[in-house]
């Protein structure tokens, strides 16, 4: 047995994770025959449903998923799939109905629908802007279905030894159910919230930002903080939509950066000005150049501020966290060649693959690397994570760019004390996790397999392994 401090995500989305779980679980299934008997089962079990929404499908089974697919096991009801990217959706003929792209596609500012030779959109959605004229249509869920998801989502982190979590995507109604959920006492991973400010919203719901903050600090709960704001600087490699210093390979162009890099410095001014941290999103090289460039002008008060995912960086950016007090949060489980990576190589190639997920160049550079998951994105077991960022591999496969491994000590630093740092956590109460053996003394390729025995805010067990 091993006492450790418990472990902290630094970027994850619960809500997200626990309402995906209320619906039909394609995660983890390797071909679309098996996505559809899924949810022929799932839409069997619950007629009742006027959706059928549910995640999260690998994006590398296919380059663009056909609504016609779908249609051959739910055509009465809409269907909507999310991507394990999570920023592209499935969905069926009945839903592209319903939001009114049976024939056509309107432009959007952020992404694109995916269309056939006539215009007419197939049924892949990629990026916020495209996925939303699906998704504003899906009707609210109820206050129980939210406090169920929530609650599914903090058992399962608690299951892994996560006592405290940044929850990286608040939208409007999100931190009401936190606070629902803090009131009923059924918040039982602590989390920092970060308002999602968008090209949009950043001047409209500014006061509304700032009311909720308002109402958590009077909630008064070390469970519950909302110190953060979330921005994306750019979209996914995998969508050709993160911004790439060199145009892609297949694309013939430079990504979509989600703001105008002006706009982008004045809205962060503006809420950094009123105390908030910075979190920005930004995988490709261009778009964390943006980030950094944004954070020198405007010089937040609260901090460190914090890149996330950083997954393509020149080394000359590389330099510049440690020197801006950035913190680059990584999610180590996409530093491996899975499906997920070899999926991008035909848009920006081998060479510009192998230079992603830095982790050892920026240590030795002087920054600081915090962990997180992205989840559901990607599974949220930190022990996973640990393994991945020391080997560099899936389990049982050969390591990728060994050169970039870091320690097993580093790696739970990230996913601690780092971690810990990057969420502005002062909670006082020590949490610790008490695992089957320890992961700094335990075979690169066999760390996935430590069980968590149980976890601990303070004296208290919060979660046993009753197995």
């Amino acid at each position: 047995m091993f006492e450790m401090q418990s472990f902290v995500d630094g970027h994850a989305h619960p809500l997200f994770a626990g309402r995906e779980a209320l619906g039909p679980r394609v995660d983890g299934l390797t071909s679309i025959a098996a996505i559809k008997q899924t949810v022929l089962a799932y839409a069997t079990a619950n007629p009742e449903l006027a959706w059928i929404v549910g995640g999260a499908y690998d994006r590398s089974l296919a380059t663009s998923f056909m609504a016609e697919w779908l249609d051959e096991v739910v055509a009465d009801r809409p269907v909507v799939l999310h991507a394990s990217d999570h920023h592209t959706i499935w969905v069926n003929s009945r839903a592209l109905e319903i939001a009114g792209l049976s024939k056509s596609a309107p432009e959007v500012a952020i992404g694109s629908v995916d269309v056939d030779e006539n215009g007419k959109p197939t049924g892949t959605l990629r990026e916020s802007g495209a996925m939303e004229l699906v998704l504003n249509q899906i009707p609210p869920r109820s206050k129980s279905e939210e406090l169920a998801a929530l609650s599914w989502a903090h058992e399962q982190m608690l299951s892994h030894g996560i006592t405290a979590v940044q929850d990286a995507w608040i939208e409007p109604g999100m931190t009401e159910v936190y606070l629902e959920a803090l009131a009923a006492g059924l918040l039982k991973v602590r989390t920092n919230l970060a308002f999602r400010i968008t090209p949009e919203n950043w001047e409209s719901s500014f006061e509304y930002f700032l009311e909720m903050r308002e109402k958590v600090q009077l909630a008064d709960s070390p469970m519950l903080t909302a110190k953060t704001v979330k921005f994306f600087a750019d979209g996914v490699l995998g969508s050709g939509t993160a911004a790439v210093l060199e145009p892609y390979d297949d694309f013939d162009h430079h990504g979509e950066p989600v703001w105008r890099t002006a706009e982008l410095e004045r809205a962060a001014r503006k809420y950094a000005s009123e105390n908030f941290q910075l979190h920005i999103h930004a995988i490709g090289d261009a778009g964390v150049r943006t980030a950094l460039d944004v954070i020198e002008s405007v010089v937040p008060t609260v901090g460190p501020s914090v890149i996330a995912h950083t997954e393509l960086v020149q080394a000359s950016d590389i330099a510049r966290f440690g020197k801006l007090n950035v913190v680059a949060n990584f999610e180590p489980l996409w530093a491996r060649k899975d499906g997920m990576l070899t999926s991008c190589i035909p848009h920006i190639g081998e060479r510009r693959i192998d230079q992603m997920y830095r982790m050892r160049t920026f240590i030795d550079s002087g920054a600081t690397i915090s962990f997180g998951s992205d989840w559901p994105v990607s599974s949220v077991a930190p022990l996973l994570g640990i393994q991945t960022a020391v080997t560099r591999a899936v389990p049982g496969e050969p390591g990728w760019t060994l050169e970039e491994a870091i320690t097993p000590i580093e790696a739970i630093a990230a996913y601690t004390s780092n971690a810990r740092l990057q969420t502005l956590d002062d909670f006082e109460v020590p949490e610790t996790v008490l695992l089957s053996a320890n992961p700094a003394e335990t075979p690169a390729d066999s760390i996935h397999q430590i069980k968590v025995i149980e976890v601990r805010r303070g004296e208290k067990i919060i979660w046993r392994n009753e197995n």
